[in-house]
């Protein structure tokens, strides 16, 4: 296995320098750079990107963060140690991408677009990440990894077995998600109710290498990982800045001070997006601008009863557009459809992450009880 010299955390040189924030006592970056949503590159920076990704197979460092992540597998899931270690991770490998080319900057995904039909995603075609696995191995025939030969855990073909015979569930609605956003008050209560939901889903319906430990192999890995870690930001940018809760995965009570996994820096050291080491921001969530949708936004204040709306979206409800949105007849309004229910994680798959039955079931009903309050007052989603 190689083991690149520049992937030390130590070789990090922190060229930003400014303010200093309180809190974390870092340095605020000189210069802020974009993570876009993958549809939204040109054709220049896809051409770009996908020659980084084929240098990055060459070199072994799709191999490497697949053994990084499946090592550190059960100290980075299930508690609160899970969105830190993300962030942290994503940007190691936004790093390296960048050793080949400085403009290299991780996207994201924004599969919440695609909930309804994921399979169906722009996002999965082969112009983009290819579809499906196929023949007995379920090996990638098209899309910027098509052929691919992974080495870890062994040698292997690329692989991709979409969940419910091809065609995926539901995922997640943006609205759901939005509703979560706004009601988490700790990450006690925002971390399993976004690993558990948006995160499993994901892995688990693309199936193949993306659903194993390893999932690293699959770039999607990431893209999907830059989503979570977009949401972690909404989240904080939502009066969580600073929020660090909940049990760290040796059952002691984290804090910003614990270090994490593999990288030995404490948690405050990624916690703010434009200071030290995180010099980048979302292109739908901005550093300084706390961001909601505006027109889902102004329709959920439009269409949903004020106690519905209160309930499942309290922000919304305290917010100016909820006093200025006009009502609209909703029997009248024939526009959108009715979310559907999101997927389930497999028993199979919460016992292999060693996750309690109980917190995924929770979340899960969360979710269904979301749905059958959104179909009882009526409210289209036009995603």
């Amino acid at each position: 296995m190689k083991l690149p010299a520049i992937l030390s955390a130590a070789a990090v040189g922190l060229s930003a320098i400014g303010l200093v924030d309180a809190q974390q006592n870092q340095p605020a970056c000189s210069s802020i750079y974009t993570r876009k949503e993958l549809l939204s590159l040109t054709s220049t920076e896809w051409n770009l990107y996908k020659a980084i990704l084929s240098a990055m197979q060459r070199d072994g460092w799709f191999q490497w963060f697949s053994y990084l992540h499946t090592t550190w597998f059960s100290q980075i899931h299930g508690h609160s140690q899970f969105f830190p270690f993300h962030r942290r991770f994503v940007y190691e490998w936004e790093r390296v991408g960048k050793q080949y080319n400085s403009a290299f900057a991780q996207p994201y995904w924004d599969e919440m677009r695609d909930y309804r039909a994921p399979a169906t995603s722009q996002a999965l075609t082969s112009n983009w990440l290819g579809g499906n696995g196929q023949g007995a191995g379920m090996c990638v025939q098209n899309g910027n990894q098509a052929g691919w030969t992974m080495t870890y855990p062994a040698n292997h073909c690329f692989s991709r077995n979409f969940r419910n015979n091809g065609n995926m569930n539901t995922w997640y609605s943006p609205e759901y998600i939005n509703s979560f956003v706004q009601r988490s008050t700790s990450m006690a209560d925002f971390r399993p109710g976004i690993e558990f939901s948006l995160h499993g889903i994901v892995h688990l319906d693309v199936g193949g290498d993306m659903s194993q430990r390893n999932s690293p192999n699959d770039w999607i890995f990431m893209l999907h990982h830059a989503n979570i870690d977009r949401l972690w930001w909404q989240w904080q940018m939502n009066g969580h800045l600073w929020t660090m809760d909940g049990p760290n995965y040796d059952g002691s009570a984290i804090s910003l001070d614990s270090n994490m996994p593999f990288f030995s820096e404490p948690i405050r050291s990624v916690m703010q997006l434009g200071y030290g080491q995180m010099c980048f921001q979302y292109a739908s969530n901005p550093i300084r601008r706390r961001d909601m949708d505006a027109s889902t936004e102004s329709r959920l204040a439009s269409r949903l009863p004020k106690e519905v709306l209160a309930e499942w979206f309290p922000q919304t409800a305290k917010s100016p557009v909820a006093e200025i949105a006009p009502t609209v007849e909703l029997i009248a309004d024939k526009s959108g459809k009715e979310i559907p229910y999101p997927g389930t994680l497999s028993m199979e798959w919460i016992q292999s992450h060693g996750f309690k039955v109980s917190e995924v079931k929770r979340v899960e009903a969360d979710a269904r009880r979301f749905v059958d309050a959104m179909k009882k007052a009526g409210y289209k989603s036009l995603h």
